[in-house]
């Protein structure tokens, strides 16, 4: 009685793990057109989603035979553009290389408009001394005391 009822839990066992494709098959079938439904529909929801420049990236990370990937696909108008590793910009536009050409940039500013600064109280100090005359040497009478 037992044997008869656990084939039928057997094969229903077997036929849904054949049924199962990994998950890098279902990332490789997805192409470049595709919209977002029918990626939902073969990846299911992605684990990250960022929108940046108007394109809407989606991230999975998923693992087939004990590796770990991280894939990313693109959207411009509800269609894939980009399929594949997760981007990494050139390593002169990630924001560290940004921020340090911005630092460097900041620190010439600053050093210029102190020289500026200086200059400009150079300028005024000589425009007083001007306009006062404490820049002109004058005759100074001598007196004789008083005895």
């Amino acid at each position: 009685m037992y044997r008869l009822m656990s084939i039928p839990i057997v094969v229903i066992g077997l036929f849904t793990s054949a049924c199962q494709t990994s998950m890098l098959k279902q990332f490789e079938s997805i192409k470049p057109g595709m919209e977002k439904d029918d990626v939902l529909d073969l990846m299911g929801s992605p684990n990250q989603t960022q929108r940046v420049s108007g394109k809407d990236r989606w991230y999975y990370t998923f693992y087939d035979k004990r590796i770990r990937f991280q894939k990313e696909v693109q959207f411009v108008d509800n269609t894939a553009i980009y399929i594949g590793e997760v981007y990494q910009p050139p390593a002169d536009q990630t924001a560290v290389a940004v921020d340090a050409r911005n630092e460097e940039r900041n620190k010439s500013l600053d050093e210029q408009a102190k020289k500026e600064v200086i200059e400009n109280r150079k300028a005024y100090d000589a425009y007083e001394a001007q306009t006062k005359g404490t820049d002109k040497v004058r005759y100074l009478p001598t007196f004789e005391p008083i005895r």
